[in-house]
């Protein structure tokens, strides 16, 4: 069954095919690899961390299929599993992502009150995830306490910068998240007549149109930086 004598390699084949769109085949895969996996009762730290990397998977493959139902499912034994892991892994990524991960799911399944209470959890464990709260109030578009996260998290952003082609906001520590998503955000109805959504939508479009007009650094943070190890007077004007 998909050389199961080597569970990293295994993996590896299911990243390749979902990367390659082949959904139906990644699906099999991974319930079968999971269920596998599942079945062995002493389990070792490599086999707990090759199981929860095909759930993460698993939930994905299931949400892109819009098999929502099973994809509850998949993230409700995710949840279970992780925590037998440290609450980072590099295989694995953060823990509040996986509860971010089958807020999702629960959202998609139309289980709003569930998916709400997943992803202010996950937004609380993570210190204050622009991407998470977004999540959250993308498929939750009329949730306040969601909004309100969304703009707590992003007050505590200097500037937009410029990557590559793409404008984003970078949280330290934390996924960056696309500056357009977040101006859409903005205009949700959720957000009518709030004065701090008002601003922070002038500020990243502001500051996104200095980037553009060459006004402003692409990464602004990073200039400062630079500018602040430059000496402040000419030692040569003393001699």
């Amino acid at each position: 069954m998909f050389g199961m004598n080597d569970p990293a390699q295994t993996l590896m084949q299911l990243e390749n095919y979902i990367k390659d769109g082949r959904m139906e085949m990644s699906e099999v895969m991974a319930t079968q690899f999971t269920d596998l996996l599942l079945n062995i009762k002493q389990r070792n730290q490599d086999d707990q961390v090759m199981l929860v990397r095909g759930l993460q998977l698993l939930c994905d493959v299931l949400v892109i299929r819009g098999k929502y139902n099973l994809a509850v499912a998949a993230s409700k034994t995710l949840l279970r599993e992780r925590k037998k892991l440290s609450q980072n892994s590099v295989v694995t990524g953060f823990y509040y992502q996986d509860i971010q991960r089958s807020a999702k799911c629960f959202a998609l399944n139309g289980k709003a009150r569930k998916a709400k209470s997943l992803f202010v959890k996950a937004f609380k464990q993570s210190g204050g995830c622009i991407a998470c709260a977004l999540d959250g109030l993308t498929l939750l578009p009329t949730d306040r306490k969601i909004s309100e996260q969304l703009i707590y998290s992003l007050t505590t952003v200097e500037s937009v910068i410029k990557s590559g082609q793409q404008y984003i906001l970078q949280p330290e520590n934390l996924p960056p998240v696309e500056v357009n998503s977040i101006l859409d955000a903005l205009r949700l109805p959720v957000f009518g007549n709030n004065s701090e959504a008002e601003l922070l939508y002038q500020k990243f479009s502001q500051q996104m149109d200095a980037i553009q007009r060459g006004e402003m650094a692409a990464n602004q943070k990073l200039q400062n930086a630079l500018n602040s190890l430059q000496p402040k007077h000419d030692y040569y004007e003393y001699s």
